[in-house]
């Protein structure tokens, strides 16, 4: 089912939130009387049990349970948990959305597309690089000169723009620049700040000088490959890439999210992924563990430029 989403202007900047249509009658006179417009107000602001929540509202409890039992009908009511109370299960209840909306046929008016809230796998995987909705971090690249031990210019750079497009669509942009040169960011000191790395270690110093400390890393044997630790496997093909997030081990405050592959090919193969196959690439994340995906980009329509992926591990 696709998303919807209320989006106000305020003094802040934009706000969304994720709203669930109200898709007949009865489910919109479940709020028409007063007490259950107050009551589905409280819940959103601290999810309850009805009997505690009848004592915030200084309302009867066969009152407040009755205008709950017509919420919970209408769809306008989960159950977040249960909690044992004297001897029997509370229901702890909130909302089931954000916010509600009732959608009128006819077409609306094209918008570019706003800033929207993080959903699914992709709101732990980045939430530290939220700030009240503003991005904080870096994006950084390999220089395009000849720069590090192998003397070699970035080629998957321009892959960052599309990385820059899916990130526009979920947070605002900070004053100055996000995106920095591998060089900029060795000489500031590479602790001081979350960081998403674009390029392998051959074009990338900063992915170079993590490589050491991921559990899935790049090996030179005769030719670069991706060699897993984890699985004891080895990818040597150039469409193979990594998606990563670790502790940044100069700052575990810090976190690097990694997208590189050996080649140009493997690194956009792990920034596709990341864009285009969220859910298959994110599946199993769990917040404030390491995470690792070995991916390879696959052209399905023959057109000689990758348009899928499949995860390896």
């Amino acid at each position: 089912m696709a998303r919807r989403y209320l989006v106000e202007e305020t003094p802040e900047g934009l706000q969304a939130r994720e709203a669930e249509v109200l898709d007949r009658p009865g489910r919109v006179a479940a709020l028409g009387s007063p007490v259950g417009w107050r009551i589905l107000q409280e819940l959103a602001r601290s999810p309850d049990y009805p009997s505690n929540l009848a004592a915030r509202l200084h309302l009867h409890e066969q009152k407040v349970y009755y205008h709950v039992r017509q919420l919970e009908s209408a769809g306008l009511l989960r159950v977040v948990r249960s909690e044992a109370r004297k001897g029997a299960a509370a229901r702890i209840l909130a909302p089931t959305a954000d916010a509600f909306a009732i959608l009128l046929k006819g077409r609306g008016t094209p918008l570019p597309a706003p800033a929207l809230p993080v959903a699914g796998s992709l709101r732990p995987f980045l939430e530290e690089f939220s700030r009240g909705g503003v991005f904080q971090g870096s994006i950084v690249v390999g220089s395009p000169y000849p720069h590090g031990p192998f003397l070699t210019m970035a080629r998957d750079s321009p892959y960052a723009v599309q990385l820059g497009f899916f990130l526009g669509r979920m947070f605002a942009p900070p004053r100055g620049f996000v995106v920095k040169l591998d060089t900029e960011v060795k000489a500031a000191g590479m602790d001081r700040e979350n960081m998403i790395l674009v390029g392998g270690p051959v074009v990338n110093i900063v992915t170079l000088d993590l490589n050491p400390h991921l559990a899935v890393n790049f090996d030179w044997k005769q030719v670069w490959r991706i060699e897993s630790s984890r699985t004891r496997r080895t990818y040597g093909d150039e469409n193979v890439g990594l998606v990563a997030k670790v502790r940044n081990p100069w700052n575990p405050e810090k976190v690097v999210v990694v997208l590189s592959g050996s080649h140009y090919a493997g690194t956009s193969a792990s920034i596709l992924g990341l864009t285009q196959f969220t859910g298959d690439v994110l599946e199993g994340y769990e917040p404030g563990r390491d995470f690792y995906r070995v991916v390879a980009g696959e052209d399905r329509d023959g057109d000689g430029r990758p348009d899928g992926v499949s995860v390896l591990e």
